[in-house]
């Protein structure tokens, strides 16, 4: 018993190496790529933290004029953490990937620890080894973004409350609610655990023998104490959105209540694009069809057998009022991924128990292995291909130069390789407007680019009005404003002066007005 124990805590330690190296995998690389729009914004939040604005309820992006610009956001855990980090380590894009990826290590761990209590060691290790390799789970887990941060403290809460369901010690519940209730401020989707945690209240048995209702009472309490600061910090986030420019609460749109069902069913309730994440990259075919196994094998036995099963309840709810949400911002999926794992780990050990019965151990070893390694492979490359590549690098460059040839007080416009992307402002440390201003996004389609030309002459005359002296724009943007917008691309030629060109970027000076 023993040395299948320490077996046990060698088998874990190797899953978290190798979820490390994948992980740590290019992790100096500049936010530039495929979610650079979404890292960059936290890495503006967590720049201006360190620049002097520490309070954690105003965060503040800097690519919508001089300011104040605070956004409704989620509570700044990750941003924050990096922010006091850059004041030892220096301002770096390693450090905030970093972040992300710590928290990330803890997540897997707690995971395992939750899953060894709900059904056993076996196949909390089987779960953790999926985990660790999971396409998405490894790509987002690098991003410098609140997703890790959030699924591991939520991970770390059903933990914790999963001990007080069985010891009833108080300490254990307390200390859910705090680190539960941090998961959910730092992203609301963290809610969802929500689910599977209610059944585990009514299904798992006390050890002291509390009276149901007593016991019931004082978990209800604890919610309530949890749930309230959250309640509270979403309706300031959603004060400061309709207080300050620009006026953008995060994740306030694609809800069905704003679309209405009809629509979401005349895009077969945007299934295909779901489709198209989990194939192309969040799990790929080989994770696909263990879980697909592993959702209609009988669970093992345990204290809370169906578990998982409930999870994936919760995000069926969840995905029936947000599929829009979900789609357009995948990243969000990451909630999934804990009930993914474990559901497949369940497969994988189903696989392995026919291997043995039919070959013998060492090909149930082989088959083990073989499939984790399948898994691994197969998500790397796609992720690789997918994940890693330099989508933003022209704007990222374009905003180094800006950072050399203009003075800190100056105010910069800039068009990325993606309307709204801020990547060139926050590599420029400057402040200014992304092109079109955040504020007129509503009248522009950002898959079409600019249809309105005299609207965004209006707006850049605009922006010159308030003080912008630098127009940056991305080769690729160029040469579709030249091809597409004539009247745009010769009032640029007219009224902006050239003041440095290359193959991938234009930066113009803007006379004064």
């Amino acid at each position: 018993m023993i040395q299948r124990t320490i077996r046990q805590h060698y088998l874990l330690i190797g899953i978290l190496a190798t979820a490390s190296i994948l992980r740590f995998h290019q992790i100096g690389q500049p936010y530039i790529d495929a979610t650079s729009w979404r890292e960059t914004d936290v890495a503006g939040v967590a720049n201006n933290f360190y620049r002097g604005n520490w309070n954690i309820f105003y965060p503040e992006v800097s690519w919508n004029g001089p300011g104040p610009s605070y956004q409704g956001m989620e509570f700044q855990t990750v941003s924050y953490i990096s922010a006091l980090l850059y004041r030892i380590l220096g301002q770096h894009d390693w450090v905030g990937r970093s972040v992300a990826v710590l928290f990330s290590l803890w997540g897997i761990f707690a995971f395992y620890q939750f899953v060894s209590l709900v059904w056993n060691r076996e196949h909390a290790l089987a779960g953790a080894a999926i985990l660790a390799i999971l396409p998405g789970n490894f790509y987002i887990d690098r991003l410098f973004t609140s997703d890790s941060a959030m699924l591991a403290l939520v991970m770390t809460g059903c933990w914790l409350l999963t001990l007080y369901l069985q010891t009833e010690c108080r300490r254990y519940l307390a200390l859910a609610g705090l680190i539960g209730g941090l998961g959910f401020l730092t992203k609301l989707p963290g809610m969802i655990a929500g689910v599977p945690m209610l059944y585990a209240v009514l299904v798992i048995p006390g050890s002291r023998g509390t009276p149901a209702a007593k016991r019931i009472a004082t978990i209800f309490a604890a919610g309530v104490f949890t749930v309230i600061p959250v309640a509270a910090y979403y309706l300031w986030a959603r004060h400061l959105s309709t207080t300050y420019p620009p006026y953008i609460f995060t994740g306030g749109h694609n809800w069905i209540w704003q679309s209405g069902l009809r629509e979401w069913l005349g895009e077969a309730y945007f299934l295909p694009r779901l489709y198209q994440h989990l194939n192309l990259w969040f799990w790929t075919k080989p994770v696909m069809a263990l879980v697909a196994i592993g959702l209609f094998l009988p669970p093992p036995q345990g204290k809370a057998r169906w578990m998982f099963h409930c999870w994936i309840l919760g995000i069926g709810i969840y995905y029936f009022i947000g599929a829009q949400e979900l789609v357009s911002n995948p990243t969000n999926l990451n909630i999934v991924n804990p009930a993914a794992a474990a559901l497949a780990g369940s497969a994988l050990l189903a696989i392995a128990s026919f291997v043995r019965s039919t070959a013998g151990p060492v090909m149930s070893v082989m088959s083990t292995g073989g499939v984790l390694l399948l898994v691994c492979l197969w998500g790397y490359r796609h992720v690789e291909s997918w994940g890693y590549h330099p989508y933003a690098e022209s704007a990222y460059r374009m905003g180094l130069a800006l950072r050399e040839k203009t003075q800190s007080n100056d105010l910069i416009v800039t068009m990325a390789q993606d309307i709204g992307d801020p990547v060139a402002i926050y590599y420029s440390q400057r402040r200014g407007w992304v092109f079109p201003p955040a504020e007129t996004w509503a009248s522009f389609n950002w898959s079409d680019g600019i249809t309105d030309e005299r609207l965004a002459i209006q707006l850049l005359d605009d922006l010159r009005h308030q003080g912008a002296g630098w127009f940056a724009v991305v080769e690729k943007q160029k040469i579709r404003i030249r091809e597409t917008n004539p009247e745009l691309s010769e009032y640029l030629d007219r009224t902006f002066r050239i003041d440095e060109e290359s193959p991938d970027w234009t930066i113009y000076r803007i006379p004064p007005n």
